[in-house]
């Protein structure tokens, strides 16, 4: 197994618990005590794959850990909180944690979740995009035109990806923002309108793909391979 997931709970006995369950089933584990500690390890080591969030933590709390890891990091995250109730459960689906499991939790229970929620990263991103020399490669998270990485940002990477997920399907302003803002995502479409123009600069001869519908949103106009 070994795949790396990274455990952050102030609480020391929680903590150290679940670091002991999942190395126990042989995964690679890493812990931290709070939401500051979680980001600086998450940007000191792109190989984490999983987070296992608390909320209720002092300081930067898991919300906001959350918020900002969906839009800095391609990590699956699973909520683990005392907060049992179906408000919270709620908010942390729509701001994007991939699962929510309440304390107390049962252990079998938390390990297939965590195992589950593996097995759909690794299945979703086996899969590379490619239209002519452009390719979007999802297991390194990375895009390549002939053969050469493109460097961008993490929001123009997730809009490509939808975009050529959907090929010349339009997709409307509001559907990107709230998959990849987030639905309680409050700015405006400017925002997302930036992004466009930073993406399309950013493949060159291939931002023309990128068609703007008026009055609705974008499209990618292409002829997208899945392999």
């Amino acid at each position: 197994m070994g795949e790396k997931i990274l455990v952050t709970d102030d609480d020391a006995r929680v903590n150290e618990l679940l670091c002991d369950i999942f190395t126990m089933e042989g995964f690679t584990v890493l812990s931290a005590a709070n939401g500051q500690d979680a980001l600086t390890i998450l940007e000191q080591d792109p190989s984490v794959e999983l987070l296992i969030l608390d909320v209720m933590m002092p300081g930067l709390n898991g919300w906001d850990v959350l918020s900002y890891i969906k839009e800095h990091f391609p990590i699956k995250v699973l909520i683990l909180t005392a907060l049992d109730n179906e408000a919270s459960e709620v908010r942390g689906l729509r701001e994007g944690a991939d699962d929510y499991v309440a304390k107390p939790f049962r252990r079998a229970v938390l390990l297939e979740r965590v195992k589950r929620l593996l097995r759909e990263k690794y299945a979703a991103e086996s899969v590379d995009y490619v239209c002519g020399d452009l390719r979007l490669c999802q297991l390194k998270h990375k895009v390549y035109i002939n053969k050469n990485e493109i460097r961008m940002t993490m929001k123009e990477y997730s809009l490509l990806l939808m975009l050529m997920q959907h090929s010349n399907a339009v997709l409307s302003r509001d559907q990107l923002l709230d998959r990849i803002w987030g639905i309680n995502y409050v700015g405006g479409e400017r925002t997302l309108d930036t992004h466009i123009k930073m993406l399309r600069h950013s493949l060159d001869e291939y931002g023309q793909y990128i068609r703007t519908v008026r009055g609705i949103g974008y499209c990618f106009d292409g002829v997208v391979l899945k392999l």
